[in-house]
């Protein structure tokens, strides 16, 4: 099968030691091993003006291996743009099988495109401003193609891709929409979204348009953030189908910081699912983000005054997504109205998010629902960046990162939640060692690709006395399940059987590493060196 999103090769095709010459810092222009009809992609060494032979990877070559992570992610990982898992027919990895992954491709591309953003602000590399713009732009198209406002698409495809990717949006499946014309062409686009996808694309958004030198990709952000957060802001009235305990009812709902679909929604309209004791709330051709759910049980008739029911990761994400939107329209006079607007909205609300914010409890037992820890840090990591206000920031630094969520986690040697704690730590705070100590880890991250071959840890680590089958401790970085993501999941699993010949891409690697270079707690082990087309003798 073809390799997708292999580089065009092209005008870059120069002198490349007048290449190397002229590019200070020496900065990746390509990707690793790329091949063209006169030239290939290598290992350029500015100290001693030669072409490097492979470059190692591993432990004591981080930098090396994310170059390696990257040209899988794009050689087999990235299947018309989006990212997810892939089985090979195999185990030459050679030809595709099936993509897997497949709802959760917005969370990682979104999260890739947060990499790639702090890779360009770390070394300037053409190359990642390179993958900022085409993943931007798979983005933008899945903001847009469901056709409502903020409703995003989990992934989509044209509807004449090969057919591993049509796999991918089988006409089988309810969520999958197909032969969407959008914008002259057909497509077939996974909708049915859900919370957790948002926070790798709001964040990858953020990220990009802090790097971003592009004035038109900063737009295309601006656009499609504030249209979100307007939406989220509008809780207009609607006609809603509520199934209250399994009785149906037809009423207007007004429904606080939704999207909604028309293409999602059952019978032409938005449904809401209550169920009162245990409260859970469900909704189809509707997506909410309340942090106090009984605003939905106050839509039905004769439930006015039901008691809050708090919800300290929706109010996380609200207040981190009206950040991003006051970011990216700051300093803009065609967006001044509009931002006014939002700012005003956040003032309103932004204490009473973080007092719900506060709260926040792991409510996991054992080994289950590890990924909702994720979709808290995401959006925290994006508000404290962002809060201009100094003693809301403190607050969220103290009360909410430090003393909740990182005390929570602080030993599960999870370097994506540590280099969060403690890049945005409150200054009091002595970070340097959970910094040091999760560097270590991330340097035990296995070679590309991460294969899901087999684990048994039984006898290596401890079992929990509370839990069953899982480890007393945490698993070291090397020795875990790997996963499309792997600080998403739970780091106590002993046995898992592995998926012959499947690999995954290692976003979660090259956000860690990036964000470790970024802010200075990895050093460069490959400095001098850049990815530059070398053209053949």
């Amino acid at each position: 099968m073809v390799r997708h999103r292999y580089l065009t090769l092209c005008s870059m095709l120069a002198s490349v030691p007048l290449q190397a010459a002229v590019l200070s810092p020496c900065s990746d222009t390509c990707l690793l091993e790329t091949t063209g009809s006169d030239a290939s992609c290598e290992l350029w060494e500015t100290s001693s003006q030669s072409w490097l032979a492979l470059p190692p990877t591993g432990g004591d070559a981080m930098h090396n291996l994310a170059r390696d992570y990257t040209r899988w992610l794009h050689a087999w990982m990235m299947p018309a743009g989006g990212v997810m898992a892939t089985q090979f027919t195999d185990d030459t990895l050679s030809e595709v099988l099936a993509y897997s992954s497949r709802r959760d491709s917005a969370i990682w591309t979104g999260t890739y495109l947060a990499s790639e953003a702090l890779r360009f602000m770390t070394n300037e590399a053409p190359d990642a401003a390179r993958w900022m713009d085409e993943t931007l732009q798979t983005l933008h198209l899945w903001w847009n193609i469901a056709g409502d406002p903020g409703y995003l698409a989990r992934y989509a495809a044209p509807a004449d891709s090969p057919a591993p990717i049509q796999a991918i949006l089988s006409d089988s499946e309810d969520e999958v929409h197909r032969d969407v014309l959008y914008e002259g062409e057909l497509w077939h686009w996974r909708g049915n979204i859900s919370r957790d996808q948002y926070q790798g694309v709001m964040l990858g958004y953020s990220f990009a348009y802090e790097a971003t030198q592009s004035p038109a990709l900063r737009e295309l952000i601006r656009q499609d953030v504030v249209e979100f957060v307007e939406q989220l802001m509008n809780s207009e009235s609607q006609p809603v189908r509520l199934i209250l305990d399994g009785r149906v009812l037809s009423t207007e709902a007004e429904i606080p910081y939704a999207v909604f679909s028309q293409a999602d929604a059952p019978e032409g309209g938005p449904a809401l699912t209550l169920t009162l004791s245990p409260f859970d709330a469900a909704g189809e051709g509707i997506l909410f983000f309340s942090p106090n759910a009984a605003e939905l049980a106050r839509q039905v008739p004769g439930f006015g005054s039901f008691p809050n029911i708090y919800q300290p990761t929706q109010a996380i994400q609200l207040g981190a997504m009206f950040n991003v939107a006051l970011q990216v329209t700051e300093g803009i006079p065609d967006y001044a109205e509009r931002r006014a607007a939002i700012a005003q909205h956040y003032a309103q609300h932004a204490d009473e998010w973080l007092d719900i914010a506060s709260g926040w409890r792991n409510t996991n037992r054992c080994d289950d629902g590890y990924f909702g820890l994720n979709i808290g840090f995401m959006p925290l990591y994006s508000w404290i960046r962002l809060e201009q206000d100094p003693a809301r920031k403190l607050r969220l630094q103290r009360e909410v990162l430090r003393d909740a969520m990182w005390e929570e986690v602080k030993d599960h040697k999870n370097v994506f939640f540590a280099f969060i704690y403690a890049s945005q730590a409150a200054a009091e705070d002595d970070v340097q060692s959970v910094a040091d100590f999760h560097a270590d880890q991330l340097a035990r991250f296995p070679t590309a690709p991460n294969l899901a071959l087999p684990r048994d840890l039984t006898g290596i680590y401890p079992e929990s006395e509370q839990c069953e089958g899982i480890s007393a401790v945490a698993v070291n970085v090397d020795e875990r399940v790997p996963a499309s993501f792997t600080w998403e999941r739970q780091p106590w699993k002993l046995v898992d059987a592995g998926t012959p010949n499947q690999a995954y891409g290692g976003v979660d690697y090259l956000m860690a590493y990036w964000m470790g270079r970024h802010y200075g707690f990895i050093e460069d082990d490959a400095p001098g060196t850049c990815l530059l087309w070398r053209r053949s003798e």
